[in-house]
């Protein structure tokens, strides 16, 4: 679950998105814009820009503010790769890929005849993550294909124990936003590391890229819950139940796919687990963590910033209560806390805790006392209140966890600086989910 930062807006693109053959004597000028801005050259940026740009940035402190952003979350800046160009309209609009630490960023810039810059935006992000140090000779891999010479074919990783089984497996469910079978973040392959240290216990497990990440094409503005997560569980849990080799199947989500654990079992049929696994979730409805977010970063910002923050905080609060009545068409357009606001809808359509306590399936629940994104209030703790004793729930929280759940020395930044690249998911948290797995 990404936090929520209300006052950092990347300028958004102002014509529709292109298919870049590249024209070579065009790419000169884009190129120059990401070099300056990478240069610190963020006044004369500014003063080549626009009128509507300067009146969405304010100040160059909003690409000042922009930058800063981009590098505390991709990591150090290494260097521009591939540009291409086109005409379109009479703008030159340009795409400019740039080597992090942790990510290639592409950038769309479009500039006018006059070379004002009129459009910028992030177009792209192919995350980077150490390789995996692994012994490979005590488990087995092999890809797998949800819904073959569809359409929608997407791909996947089955990871399996050495040896006949059949052997307990786990489907893995990614947190918000587009993300690969590997859920890589932040240079860390968080599921690719969880899915060799479970097999390598004795547990299989099953993780593909994200609907999201690999068919954002075929997703228009009403897409919720189903399309994100359902499509692609419901087609694993059958590749799972066709293969011998598979005893019993548990859901294991991270973050957002956390709090989704006990709705996509109620939903593909709950006797077909045996039981969730709740990584960093939390049983509130996404915009409480996304408003606790966003309190928690005020005091991070500028007075004039906190104001505006502020501003716009309430602004979302205030629409809670417009949402019940509004119309699927205004619903599908509109943003809360920076999500559709129909996406919003139907996640709160379902009460979290309540329905694992009616499935009644035993819950293996994680977190890291230094998940700054998903508090332990938020998570663990919240998820003990809700449930109550009302179904068998282990939990367990790990006081040198984060969100990503690596382990961490000393105290957090509360930022993403964090997140350092090559880290690996805490070991520890492994081996109590294989032993849960196992002991089921």
């Amino acid at each position: 679950m990404r936090r929520v930062l209300s006052v950092l807006l990347v300028i958004a693109l102002l014509v529709p998105a292109l298919a870049f053959a590249g024209d070579t004597g065009l790419t000169a000028a884009p190129r120059a814009i990401v070099e300056l801005l990478y240069n610190g050259e963020y006044q004369q940026v500014f003063d080549q820009s626009t009128a509507d740009v300067q009146d969405a940035l304010g100040t160059a402190d909003g690409l000042r503010a922009i930058w800063a952003q981009i590098e505390q979350v991709y990591g150090t800046f290494e260097a521009i790769g591939d540009v291409s160009a086109v005409e379109q309209g009479g703008l030159t609009v340009g795409q400019v890929t740039c080597s992090h630490a942790t990510a290639d960023i592409t950038y769309t810039v479009a500039l006018t005849p006059a070379g004002l810059l009129c459009g910028l935006t992030v177009s792209g992000v192919a995350q980077k993550a150490a390789a995996s140090t692994a012994d490979t000779s005590k488990f087995v891999t092999e890809a797998i294909t949800l819904r073959a010479g569809e359409a929608d074919e997407t791909q996947g990783m089955l990871t399996l124990p050495v040896g006949e089984g059949p052997f307990p497996a786990v489907i893995m469910m990614q947190g918000s936003g587009a993300s690969d079978m590997n859920e890589t973040a932040y240079g860390i392959s968080i599921f690719r590391d969880i899915a060799e240290g479970l097999a390598i216990a004795g547990v299989a497990s099953i993780r593909y890229d994200k609907y999201t990440y690999v068919h954002a094409d075929l997703l228009q503005n009403d897409y919720t819950v189903k399309e994100e997560y359902l499509i692609d569980a419901a087609d694993a849990l059958a590749l799972l139940q066709a293969d011998d080799r598979i005893g019993d199947v548990y859901l294991l989500g991270h973050s957002l796919g956390g709090m989704l654990v006990p709705r996509v079992m109620q939903t593909l049929g709950a006797d077909y687990f045996a039981g969730g696994i709740i990584l960093a979730g939390s049983p509130l409805a996404l915009w409480e963590i996304q408003y606790h977010q966003n309190l928690a970063l005020l005091p991070s910002l500028s007075e004039a910033d906190q104001a505006t923050a502020q501003a716009t905080i309430d602004a979302n609060l205030a629409m809670l209560g417009k949402m019940p009545v509004m119309t699927d068409e205004e619903l599908q357009n509109s943003l809360f806390f920076g999500i559709s606001a129909w996406y919003q809808m139907d996640l709160m359509s379902v009460d979290t805790a309540q329905t694992a306590i009616a499935l009644q399936k035993p819950l293996f629940i994680a977190q890291g006392s230094k998940d700054w994104q998903v508090v332990p209030e938020d998570g663990i703790e919240a998820w003990q209140t809700a449930l109550d004793d009302q179904l068998t729930a282990n939990y367990h929280l790990y006081p040198n966890m984060n969100h990503m759940l690596c382990d961490q020395e000393g105290e957090p930044a509360y930022n993403t600086s964090d997140y350092q690249a090559g880290s690996t998911v805490s070991e520890i948290l492994i081996t109590d989910i294989a032993a849960w797995v196992l002991n089921q």
